[in-house]
């Protein structure tokens, strides 16, 4: 699968990509509701992080994915226990929007299924960093992809700090 377009929005909404190598990305996870609707990254056996506008009261997550549309027997769907969203996250402007969530049960480490190796320092201005997900191939959102995506984004705001898993 080649480049889509893809665009940046003010939300900082990223679309398009490439289709991910199955199981490139092992550290990501799907937030499900009964559905699909945000991500995050296993920063240990029993913690994501993801998004503060993620929160819900009732989260699954759904580690060891490549096509969240079809059962790939790798999965493992382990309740949130918490979430714990950032104390001065701001839904208005989404400053401080990060949230911890705490697996009920500690995730089986495999090569489906493995932590993100956390940074050791910030990216510089104009670093190319690597995001990835699920969700939008177009931006009015009316292409939906079950197959993780993947691209590499410029780093854009020095003064605001985006981290991706």
């Amino acid at each position: 699968m080649g480049l889509l377009s893809h665009s940046l929005t003010v939300t900082m909404k990223i679309v398009g990509g490439y289709e991910c190598p199955r199981h490139s990305v092992p550290y990501q996870v799907s937030l499900n509701a009964g559905y699909h609707f945000c991500g995050g990254s296993l920063i240990s056996s029993q913690w994501v992080v993801s998004a503060a506008h993620c929160y819900k009261s009732r989260i699954q997550v759904r580690l060891g994915e490549h096509n969240i549309a079809v059962n790939e027997g790798t999965e493992q769907w382990i309740d949130g226990a918490k979430m714990i969203k950032h104390p001065r996250y701001n839904s208005y402007n989404l400053d401080n929007d990060i949230m911890l969530i705490k697996l009920s049960r500690p995730a089986t480490l495999n090569s489906y299924v493995q932590t993100v190796a956390l940074p050791s320092r910030c990216p510089v201005a104009d670093e190319n960093c690597m995001v990835s997900g699920w969700g939008n191939m177009s931006a009015n959102g009316s292409k939906f992809s079950p197959k993780s995506k993947t691209q590499s984004v410029a780093k854009i705001d020095r003064a605001r700090r985006v981290w991706v898993g």
